[in-house]
């Protein structure tokens, strides 16, 4: 899934947006250009169709720019020589439409210098979260917060079908409702879309209309109400387990190169860090078993030396536990008598646990004790000389 842009009007939302937002600048100069195009206009007395000013994506306002610059030079050509005071117009315009070019390229030049390298940091961050469940939780956190998106949205990879998890976004604290909606449902991988085309290419994909691209559009166009978007891959091994889709809603702007070559850096990470926690995670689960194994083997060498220390011990009193007739009463606890009882009828150590409504490690307690007192190797020796006893 993705999103952006529900109006073409930037200025609807320009008053809402945050003074220190990387994007700000970016309407700032096309304010400049909106007024450098009315003063190309009046200088050519409206003869020529100029294209209009929107903020879109940013290198439309670049050919803008260009396409200004070309009709005041082409004005320039024709003028009479007599006309002084048209001609050093045109040439003031022409200055002010370089410097605005020079002005547009170094601020793109510098943005994407500032947004790859918050990007870098945010990835530092996510290396601290302790497992990949949290680090999924954090991702579109951090794509929105640091790396200058608006709209984030994580999804899974199930077969031949994707399905959104999470979303975050810039101006809502809670998770939309139409996104909810979605949350259960799987989206198919079929088609020319760029999810799918992403299974192969694991390269990530920008979409500048969804008007004209073979999107799923009953959720990103209808319930996300996108026109444009990013989605990158996110590769462990040679699989993709999932996407990360990114735009600018509700700003009218659409995704560029620079928003394609930020998420593509993010997801490359993410899914190092993502495989990396993984990886842990199943290292810690066999260092645990490993760990039960071997003191689980240390419990039973010592039960085997000290049954065998107790039944030396006997025979040299002249009681030897084989032979039965010498044998002394063994005292048990009132719950250990239960579970030996239990144990005659050959009950398991889970069903003991059910029957006498106790945890099975109890269970295996109470029996470790027993087997001591009796000074039996196994269950059956214990059940066999308390029999002979009785």
């Amino acid at each position: 899934m993705s999103v952006l842009m529900v109006s073409d009007n930037s200025r609807s939302t320009a008053a809402s947006r945050p003074g220190s937002d990387w994007w700000s600048p970016e309407i700032d100069m096309v304010d400049r250009l909106h007024e450098l195009r009315s003063r190309v206009d009046a200088a050519v007395h409206g003869t020529v169709t100029l294209p209009a000013v929107e903020w879109d994506v940013p290198r439309r306002c670049a050919e803008t720019l260009s396409v200004l610059t070309r009709v005041c030079i082409e004005q320039l050509h024709v003028l009479p020589s007599s006309e002084q005071q048209q001609a050093q117009l045109l040439f003031d315009l022409i200055l002010d439409l370089q410097q605005l070019a020079m002005d547009w390229y170094l601020h793109a030049t510098a943005m994407r210098g500032h947004r790859l390298a918050d990007c870098a940091a945010g990835l530092g961050r996510l290396r601290g979260v302790p497992d990949s469940a949290a680090l999924l939780d954090n991702a579109c956190e951090e794509l929105v917060l640091r790396c200058g998106f608006h709209r984030a949205v994580l999804s899974k990879v199930e077969g031949r079908g994707w399905k959104p998890l999470t979303i975050n976004t810039r101006w809502d604290e809670q998770t939309p409702s139409w996104f909810s909606d979605w949350t259960s449902q799987t989206i198919p991988l079929t088609g020319g879309a760029p999810e799918a085309e992403m299974l192969s290419r694991r390269r990530p994909s920008l979409v500048y209309d969804t008007a004209s691209a073979p999107v799923y559009r009953p959720l990103i166009v209808q319930a996300g109400q996108s026109r444009s978007y990013v989605v990158a891959p996110l590769v462990v091994g040679t699989d993709v387990i999932g996407f990360l889709h990114t735009d600018h809603h509700p700003l009218a702007r659409r995704v560029d190169e620079t928003d394609r070559d930020v998420l593509w850096a993010f997801a490359d990470g993410f899914s190092h860090l993502y495989e990396r926690a993984v990886l842990i995670e199943r290292l810690k689960a066999q260092r645990d078993d490993v760990r039960d194994l071997f003191f689980g083997a240390l419990d039973r060498i010592d039960e085997l030396c000290e049954s065998d220390l107790a039944a030396v011990r006997r025979v040299e009193a002249g009681d030897d536990p084989a032979t039965g007739p010498g044998r002394k009463p063994v005292g048990l606890t009132e719950r250990e008598r239960d579970v030996f009882d239990l144990m005659v009828t050959g009950a398991s150590n889970q069903e003991i646990a059910e029957r006498l409504v106790i945890t099975e490690g109890t269970v295996k307690s109470h029996v470790k004790h027993i087997l001591r007192k009796y000074g039996a190797v196994n269950r059956a020796q214990a059940i066999a000389w308390a029999l002979n006893a009785s």
